[in-house]
């Protein structure tokens, strides 16, 4: 039976209802509702869930410390810094456009979006990622926690769908993150 898309997606769920998640809600399950019309005319509601995992590290350095060598690593990575918050120590891009590489990490090692005939289509994609990390004052003293997450879209640039497809993270960046973290911290020591 062929369907065709009635309706954008919707979210719902316990947020603000703000488009861009806020810094301190990282992480977390969002359900998303479209509504398919049949060519017979049926309707048909189709739940999406989608989890967004944080990765986290413990480095042992205080939080300030810490927030310097993160805002670091995003420069390292050549990410721009879209948003800021040394009050709140976030750094983040809500939109960050890219292809193939994110610094020194391929995208494929990054994030999941599908694949066709064996390549993965991140490898091939425009991807439109968000990338968001903050600090927190570890459990230890003297310690601290980075948070990261990635999520987005892409897009296949060559051909004229305009549909996205969802793309996850398999932790490659977050992971790249915390390195150049941990790094940044035992060079300046």
């Amino acid at each position: 039976m062929a369907f065709s898309a009635l309706l954008g997606a919707c979210a719902s769920g316990g947020g603000s209802g703000s488009a861009a998640a806020r810094p301190d809600d990282m992480g977390g399950s969002r359900v998303q509702t479209a509504v398919l019309q049949g060519m017979s005319g049926s309707a048909t509601g189709v739940n999406m869930v989608t989890n967004t995992s944080v990765n986290r590290l413990v480095v042992p350095a205080a939080p300030d410390a810490a927030f310097q060598a993160l805002a670091a690593a995003y420069g390292t990575l050549k990410i721009p810094v879209t948003d800021l918050n040394q009050a709140a120590r976030t750094v983040a891009n809500q939109a960050y456009r890219v292809r193939r590489r994110i610094g020194d990490v391929p995208t494929m090692r990054a994030v999941d979006c599908g694949g066709d005939s064996g390549m993965p289509n991140a490898e091939t994609y425009q991807l439109t990622l968000t990338i968001q990390s903050r600090v927190v004052a570890g459990d230890a003293p003297g310690t601290s926690v980075i948070e990261s997450t990635v999520e987005g879209t892409g897009r296949n640039p060559t051909t004229a769908a305009s549909s996205d497809v969802r793309c996850n993270s398999i932790g490659g960046l977050e992971k790249r993150i915390g390195e150049l973290v941990k790094a940044s911290l035992a060079g300046g020591k």
